[in-house]
């Protein structure tokens, strides 16, 4: 047995308490959100590859649309692989090809496309043209069912939270929405006894600061010990917050103000919401 174990439980033991597992709902939430993350970051990963690409070789394609990711971007690009094949194609012919994507105005969407492709605009040299064409293929093989699974997920992950029956209460807090409301509730789980008060989920998620100390000198530090995707979606659901939430946007320019720094002023107000998140009882613990 280590040594410290003994010394430990005989200090802190009356702080000490009983894990409980989270339920069967929270841990398949749980495994779900954080797989469909893994998938989403290779989606990213992807997707700035195919950006440079195009860039190499068919730079106008990435003005034709406002997002590349979306699956009607894919599926032009797919159709016609080159800037060429996309200049002999006809407006009917994009049209058809949008609304076979379910693109939601393929008509106006392919009339600037053409008008677009008959103005000047860089094309690279045959070789390069041919040899990242082929490389564009190759990404497009990989992104678009990456993209169908990603949505499969959506819907999984909807469903099992619309079953648990705290899911009104995750859903209620603002900005959560259909993304950062699930992975709340699956990261801090509905455990009613586990979090004594707030600063053990502060700790956990790695939102309050941890102080250094040395002589005279001391100074508060990111804490670095944490459950990472708890603090990633705690951060994601403060900045959110911000966009209609009067007072999180003056908290955030106050810490702004202060000389803080973006990451730094969005961690402070993630630590401000998990004592409201508490309080309101979002994790079944009454204030």
């Amino acid at each position: 047995m280590p040594i410290g174990l003994p010394k430990t439980g005989r200090a802190d033991l009356a702080d000490l308490h009983r894990l409980t597992p989270d339920s069967e709902k929270v841990r398949e939430l749980k495994q779900l959100t954080r797989d469909q993350d893994a998938l989403i970051q290779m989606q990213t990963r992807l997707v700035n590859q195919l950006t440079a690409c195009l860039k190499a070789y068919y730079p106008v394609g990435l003005e034709l649309f406002t997002k590349l990711q979306q699956k009607s971007t894919l599926v032009f690009l797919q159709t016609y692989p080159t800037p060429q094949a996309a200049m002999a194609a006809s407006g009917e012919q994009i049209e058809h090809v949008l609304r076979a994507a379910k693109h939601s105005n393929p008509s106006l969407v392919a009339a600037q496309i053409v008008e677009r492709l008959q103005q000047p605009h860089l094309q690279a040299d045959v070789v390069t043209t041919r040899t990242k064409s082929r490389l564009m293929v190759a990404l497009m093989s990989q992104l678009l069912p990456l993209i169908a699974q990603i949505a499969q997920y959506n819907k999984e992950i909807a469903t099992l939270f619309l079953t648990h029956e705290d899911h009104e209460i995750f859903a209620s807090l603002p900005r959560a929405g259909k993304r950062l409301a699930p992975r709340l509730l699956a990261e801090i789980g509905d455990d009613r006894t586990r979090y004594q008060d707030e600063s053990l989920l502060q700790a956990l998620g790695g939102t309050s600061p941890v102080l250094y100390q040395s002589g005279m000198y001391s100074k508060a530090h990111r804490r670095l010990g944490c459950i990472k995707p708890l603090r990633n979606v705690l951060h994601q659901f403060a900045w959110q917050t911000t966009q209609s939430e009067p007072w999180a946007m003056q908290y955030y320019q106050r810490k702004r103000t202060e000389g803080k720094s973006h990451t730094v002023a969005v961690r402070a107000l993630a630590n401000v919401w998990v004592r409201i998140v508490r309080h309101v009882g979002a994790y079944g613990i009454p204030a």
